[in-house]
């Protein structure tokens, strides 16, 4: 005969095949339910105490039956089948929730180690890489976790504060791995007024300064209109063809083809504004997409220090609605927008990056990269404040990207010599030429700025 505690032993997992055509069972059946645990609808309870107490209520409701003779042909003896699958599916619950907590507890420790370690901003190079070790430790424990359990609901929060984490300690890992830029840009005689990022389409990265708005973004704002209309179309079901009327209050002096009291299929009126560098067509998709329209899809895609609040101006001329504060942009951001443009990240991608690849302005990056360095595309900027370029090449079956502002000059000579310089290294040392960390680099980089 067998007894109860044999029963109740049953875990999920485990197919018990009885072979025998009559034995002496409790009066109930032993086999699992058919179907198995996953196939049972979760337990109704509110807390995993209340599970605990459910399944002890149920293993008291089993154990009050008296067992007797059951045959396993004749049917004879049928048990409380529905209490014994709830029970089954308790038992598989229980089993996720520890299997939950446990992981929670891996992350926690993980998260624990790289505190440990001290102020990202001050960790030497190893330190750094350990501490990214740890945060994508304690990011994957969490990831682990079974979703139907009440932990995981519990922890989505700290999640994200392990994802900040991380970021923040991969950006002063690539700090720390730059050491090559500094002389490059002492070279300009202008190191201070030197913003640079430089990164690979998997977004591994190298920064001077990168995190600093440069003086004015001048029309290098006009990458992120590019990206906040390819955004807005997609979201809302329109084709990139769709003719728009420009108006005339838009109108001021530029070297562009968009000309007011026209109308322009959209994905033109963008081309215009990326590679002739229009200022009516950037004035005209700002009015389209109106202020909130331009900035909320960049502000969702994390990009919080990238700004479009005034249009832009000619020489003198000022469109009507001009906006408020002046717009702003870091060389970190745009490069990440350009990363997401090559990696197709962005709707409508191949767009952006045909008008990038027609640049008309090759002053600057274009004008420095001969093979085998292939050039991709290119967006400059310039007014009385900055002069700067975000331009992306290709060396062997790896891309880059390439931004840098120089502010208050309009020296170009320098901004080449810097561009070469960093074409250079890239080229003479098969990259940034440093053996990542595996630790460091393992998981997709989802920014390359701070968070």
């Amino acid at each position: 005969m067998y007894g109860l505690g044999w029963l109740l032993g049953v875990r999920s997992g485990f197919i018990l095949v009885v072979l025998v055509s009559t034995v002496v069972l409790p009066k109930f059946p032993v086999s699992a339910p058919e179907g198995g645990p996953l196939s049972r609808p979760r337990p109704e309870a509110r807390s995993l105490v209340d599970l605990y107490r459910l399944r002890d209520r149920l293993r008291t409701d089993l154990e009050a039956h008296p067992t007797v003779m059951v045959s396993a042909r004749s049917g004879i003896g049928t048990a409380p089948k529905a209490t014994l699958d709830q029970l089954w599916a308790i038992d598989h619950q229980l089993i996720q929730e520890e299997r939950a907590r446990w992981l929670h507890q891996r992350a926690e420790q993980a998260a624990a180690a790289a505190t440990a370690l001290g102020d990202p901003s001050t960790l030497p190079t190893a330190a750094l890489a350990r501490a990214i070790g740890h945060w994508e430790e304690a990011r994957a424990a969490l990831d682990q976790m079974p979703a139907d359990t009440w932990v995981a609901t519990q922890v989505s929060g700290q999640r994200q504060e392990y994802e900040r984490q991380w970021a923040i300690a991969a950006y002063h890992y690539d700090i720390a791995r730059s050491d090559f830029l500094g002389p490059l840009v002492e070279s300009t005689g202008m190191a201070q007024r030197v913003r640079l990022t430089v990164c690979t389409l998997q977004r591994d990265c190298r920064r001077w300064q990168g995190d600093r708005p440069p003086a004015s973004p001048a029309s290098l704002i006009k990458v992120p209109v590019a990206i906040a209309l390819m955004t807005h179309l997609h979201q809302v079901g329109i084709d990139p063809g769709e003719p728009i009327w420009v108006d005339p209050g838009n109108w001021t002096e530029d070297a562009g083809t968009t000309w007011v009291r026209t109308e322009y299929p959209l994905e033109q009126i963008m081309a215009d504004m990326v590679s002739a560098s229009s200022n009516i067509a950037t004035n005209q998709l700002i009015d389209y997409l109106g202020w909130e329209g331009v900035n909320h899809p960049l502000r969702r895609k994390g990009y919080r220090t990238t700004r479009i609040s005034k249009k832009l101006v000619g020489e003198s001329t000022y469109p009507t609605n001009p906006g408020t504060v002046p717009n702003a942009i870091t060389t970190d951001e745009l490069t990440d927008m350009m990363v997401a443009i090559y990696n197709r990240e962005i709707p409508q991608a191949e767009l952006i990056q045909a008008a990038l690849a027609d640049q008309r302005d090759r002053n600057l990056g274009h004008a420095v990269v001969a093979p085998p360095i292939t050039w991709l595309g290119e967006k400059t900027g310039r007014n009385s404040k900055v002069l700067g370029t975000t331009v992306a090449i290709g060396l062997g079956d790896q891309r880059y990207i390439i931004t840098a502002t120089l502010d208050h000059s309009a020296n170009e000579a320098a901004m080449r010599s810097l561009l070469a310089g960093v074409i250079k290294h890239l080229l003479t040392h098969d990259g940034f030429g440093q053996t990542a960390d595996p630790a460091a680099t393992s998981a997709p980089r989802p920014q390359t700025f701070l968070p």
